[in-house]
């Protein structure tokens, strides 16, 4: 059985919920049996315009969590790559990053897991890059001198974008250590088959001089640019720009490919 309740009755039994938790007026002035659903839905409404003003605790806790986590891979990278990871200390990385003491092990658990972090950061742009390349490496409509110049160029560009890689990279690579295995496991090992297809597709080189040429080309691609700071204070230019990374380019290519004259097409 319906039980109907007058106008004027629903107004009073309503008067004490027109404020609701967060101080919001509803509206019952206008309150008719049709618009009582809609007062139902204004409140959700309102509700849920609440929740978005006051935030979500959750999110902004996320938010913190990443820029944290930023803020301790940004300020480790140069610190890992000029001092090392021993003579890093996680105090000094905390300092450095400006966050609280023992930031570092409540987001990373370990400096170690944070090198790792920073390691990823620094190789993982540049493995896309050779990701991207076509099967087969390099277009078989090319020459080989065409072929390796295309590598050459590559080499260098990255070298280039990415000026981090050489000073870190010579940090790790004159010990043996598990930060060296794991730079080669992951991305130095596929940079060097890179090159190996691109050597039995061209043929310009025998084992042992591929051995030289890696490590020629290596350290000629990038320590101009890894050492950007006193290419400035020797020379007064910045070797960071387009026309000078093409033109390092250039004279690569022109050392290095003096073989390849006498290469089989």
């Amino acid at each position: 059985m319906l039980k109907f309740i007058s106008h004027t009755n629903l107004i009073a039994i309503l008067a004490d919920r027109n404020t609701d938790k967060y101080g919001l007026k509803l509206d019952t002035g206008m309150l008719t049996w049709a618009s009582l659903s809609r007062l139902q839905n204004k409140r959700r409404e309102m509700y849920s315009q609440a929740q978005f003003h006051l935030g979500n605790p959750k999110r902004k806790e996320q938010s913190r969590t990443r820029l944290a986590k930023a803020k301790m891979i940004a300020t480790a990278t140069p610190m890992f790559a000029e001092k090392g990871y021993d003579a890093t200390t996680i105090s000094e990385i905390e300092i450095n990053a400006n966050v609280k003491r023992g930031m570092l092990v409540y987001h990373f658990k370990t400096k170690k897991n944070l090198w790792l972090k920073v390691a990823d950061n620094i190789f993982s742009p540049v493995a896309k890059r050779w990701d991207k390349q076509p099967q087969g490496s390099l277009s078989l409509d090319k020459t080989p001198q065409e072929r390796v110049e295309i590598l050459i160029r590559e080499y260098v560009r990255t070298a280039a974008e990415f000026p981090e890689i050489g000073r870190f990279y010579n940090k790790v690579a004159c010990e043996d250590s598990w930060r060296l295995d794991y730079l080669v496991t992951n991305y130095l090992q596929h940079e060097k088959n890179y090159l190996k297809q691109i050597n039995a597709e061209t043929l310009w080189q025998g084992p042992r001089d591929l051995m030289h040429w890696y490590y020629i080309l290596y350290s000629s691609c990038a320590a101009i640019f890894s050492s950007a700071p006193e290419c400035r204070l020797q020379f007064g230019i910045n070797c960071l720009d387009e026309e000078i990374v093409e033109h390092h380019a250039d004279m690569l290519v022109s050392l290095l490919l003096n073989k390849l004259d006498t290469a089989p097409v």
